[in-house]
């Protein structure tokens, strides 16, 4: 492991080469400057000025007008960190530079200004649809709630499932039943999200890196071999062993080919049988339908017209089922475990680095959004933060929904939780 190095202070010289393009980056934000009179071509070959001004009317929307230049930290010959002042908060961006000009501009963080835990989650209370969440605090005396809306209702929880199977996976390696190190073939390819749906066919893959794909980058084909390695009788257990208020919801623990597959209209009759059946019957007719159900005959246009029967077809859990599951995993993990939840933070960098640490599994599709978090702060509170928000009528604000998140954590972060509750 290499120790992050301290870069050295700026040199006079340095910090001018990053003045002026930060304060060319305000102008833009300002409607000052042009984005071809600023940037790289290179940059805008890559993000065209319609999607520049997309990006920045969404910071506007969120954070108010932009202010002033706060801070430029140099970071290396190439690049900066850039502090700018909106209305609502500091938010922090990284940029390039090359030859004077702009060559790269992402946004790495935020600090809401006078922000509480209050106003946050009469914020989430208030986005389309439907929402719900809960915050709380994991003490020896067991979990004790600082906010919360809506807390047991149902949502549709989209890939956020992804957790009950890593927890299955979790408690079979504790129980000497599996190693990381096994051997799977890639045997059940879905489609995106993820990556190794463009691997060779049964390519050979150690649970460790299936694992990690399902949680780090949301792989539907790794969930999906897993899935079948694991068998629906345990995914099951861990469901009822998790705490789940109607376990039945999430049994059987269905694949992201059957929930797609299940969604088409040619499959219609086959969808309706399913919700009519009990769980023993839903568990046969899946294993029955056999290759209706498998990728070379699934149509992903159910995921292009907006949201598509998420209050019938999809996985189901609320707040607190999800957080039971996440106290579970924070009391009896494996090391491998919390290592593989912490790969993708979910929120900026920035902001993340606000925690010692901060395990995320998310989960989207056309009107769900969810956002789960095991985490625990510098002075070693540990805390589980879990959100969804349901619209079957609208696609969710999907950068909205990530800054409430990152505003909650971040309070969180600065000990600003109010008085615990049972």
């Amino acid at each position: 492991m290499v120790a992050a190095q301290t870069p050295p202070p700026p040199s006079p010289a340095s910090q001018t080469l990053f003045d002026q393009p930060a304060a060319n980056v305000l102008a833009l934000m300002q409607g000052k400057a042009a984005a071809p009179d600023i940037f790289d071509p290179a940059f805008l070959t890559a993000v065209p000025p319609e999607q520049l001004a997309s990006v920045i009317a969404s910071l506007k929307t969120q954070f108010g007008e932009p202010q002033t230049l706060e801070a430029v930290r140099r970071m290396d010959v190439r690049s900066a960190s850039i502090d700018i002042r909106f209305d609502k908060a500091v938010v922090t961006f990284t940029i390039g530079v090359l030859d004077g000009r702009l060559s790269g501009l992402f946004i790495t963080g935020s600090r809401t200004q006078g922000d509480t835990i209050e106003q946050i989650t009469a914020d989430i209370a208030a986005l389309p649809g439907r929402s719900g969440f809960v915050v709380q605090q994991l003490t020896p005396s067991g979990a004790q709630t600082i906010a919360s809306h809506r807390p047991d209702e149902r949502f549709a929880i989209a890939s956020v499932f992804k957790l009950y199977v890593l927890a299955e996976i979790d408690r079979a390696v504790r129980a000497g039943e599996r190693r990381w190190s096994d051997v799977l073939p890639l045997s059940q390819k879905s489609h995106p999200s993820g990556i190794a749906q463009n691997w060779p066919d049964t390519a050979p893959m150690t649970l460790q890196t299936l694992a990690t794909l399902m949680v780090s980058v949301s792989d539907n084909s790794a969930t999906d071999t897993l899935i079948a390695a694991i068998g629906q009788e345990k995914l099951a257990a861990i469901v009822r062993a998790s705490g789940h208020s109607r376990p039945s919801d999430m049994i059987p623990l269905l694949s992201t080919q059957v929930v797609t597959g299940l969604k088409m209209p040619a499959n219609a009759a086959l969808r309706d049988r399913f919700l009519a059946a009990d769980d023993a019957e839903q568990t046969r007719l899946v294993a029955d339908a056999g290759d209706t159900l498998r990728l070379k005959n699934l149509d992903l246009a159910v995921y292009t017209g907006g949201p598509n029967q998420i209050d019938t077809i999809e996985w189901f859990a609320s707040p607190a089922d999800v957080a039971r599951l996440l106290a579970m995993l924070e009391r009896d993990s494996d090391p491998v475990t919390r290592a593989i939840l912490k790969v993708n933070s979910g929120i900026p960098p920035v902001n993340a680095g606000r925690w010692a640490y901060l395990g995320y599994k998310g989960g989207s599709e056309p009107g769900i959004m969810g956002m789960s978090f095991l985490a625990r702060t510098k002075q070693g509170d540990s805390y589980v933060i879990t959100a969804f928000a349901n619209n079957p009528a609208a696609d969710i604000d999907q950068p909205g929904f990530i800054q409430l998140m990152t505003r909650l954590l971040d309070r969180l972060a600065a000990g600003d939780a109010p008085a615990t509750r049972p």
